[in-house]
């Protein structure tokens, strides 16, 4: 495979997972307001994506030296540790929203974790601090703030903004690490493998946050099909699709390629539900476009160590 066909690939991955997950983000939506706790949401989502990915790493043709017993202590660190970052994520961006609403959590978390990428995929040597690099992560931020920010503002901050901000900010971290975690997994660690581990890891501490506060469950056909949807397509399918994408690109242009998450919740809302698009979420889809096209012209395939 050449190098521009394996970076289109990889490109498609991630975009794949943003698109996902920006459908999955109104499907969740519809199950929280039906009753369902955030946290058991997320625990249902890791769980029902577990034995897709466990099937498909079964079923793959065995690799000798990538079974668990063959890796090191680092590959197994680093996979484990990747999938816990994907469930802290969650659980700090729902703490910021019970001090903030939803809006502002949201746009910290995922505005901010492209900058975090990109200071520590320079700091570390990942990659090259160029032009193209910080005009296209200039746009993207630009463009997903014109995508989500309220048509009233963002009104006055509500008491404990403090701690929420911090939430939300540990939330950007936390996803950070799980761009960088998959961008660097190693190159003999197959993703379907990493993938599974770290979901694991990640259903393992969605447990211990939610059976604490406790577990709700779906009431009827329809959550229980919205839940399986979550589960296996946008978190499974959809975290397999990135993970195997990201350890082809730069973390940047990795982080950067899911920002199309909010782009296509905002599309399907005006599909499925009349919520049409303004001209200021226009504009920032533009923009959010522009970033990409320069993010692939500097796009060269990378391997992980």
């Amino acid at each position: 495979m050449n190098a521009r066909t394996s970076a289109a690939l990889a490109w498609g991955g991630v975009l794949l997972a943003g698109a996902l997950w920006g459908g999955g983000a109104l499907v969740a939506q519809f199950l929280i307001d039906g009753g369902i706790a955030p946290q058991s949401l997320s625990l249902a989502r890791f769980a029902l994506g577990l034995p897709l990915l466990w099937w498909l790493h079964w079923r793959a043709p065995a690799i000798p030296g990538t079974g668990w017993a063959d890796l090191g202590g680092r590959e197994r660190l680093q996979m484990l540790a990747t999938g816990a970052a994907m469930a802290l994520n969650v659980s700090c961006w729902f703490a910021g929203i019970v001090h903030l609403g939803a809006a502002l959590p949201t746009v910290i978390s995922i505005c901010c974790a492209p900058v975090i990428v990109a200071l520590v995929s320079v700091l570390r040597g990942y990659e090259r601090l160029g032009p193209k690099l910080v005009a296209g992560l200039m746009l993207a931020l630009a463009g997903v703030l014109l995508l989500v920010m309220p048509a009233g503002g963002w009104g006055p901050l509500a008491p404990g903004h403090a701690a929420g901000v911090a939430w939300s900010l540990g939330s950007a971290f936390c996803y950070a690490m799980v761009v960088l975690g998959n961008a660097r997994m190693p190159a003999r660690v197959p993703a379907v493998t990493a993938s599974a581990w770290g979901m694991t890891a990640a259903a393992v501490c969605m447990l211990a946050v939610a059976v604490p506060a406790g577990i709700t469950w779906p009431a009827g056909g329809a959550q229980w099909l919205g839940v399986g949807y979550t589960g296996v397509v946008t978190t499974s399918v959809a975290y397999l699709a990135f993970a195997w994408g990201a350890r082809r690109l730069s973390p940047t242009a990795a982080v950067v390629g899911t920002l199309i998450e909010p782009l296509v919740a905002a599309l399907l809302a005006a599909a499925l539900f009349s919520q049409a698009m303004t001209p200021r979420q226009w504009a920032g889809a533009l923009l959010l476009a522009g970033a990409m096209l320069l993010l692939v012209r500097r796009s060269k395939p990378v391997q992980s160590d």
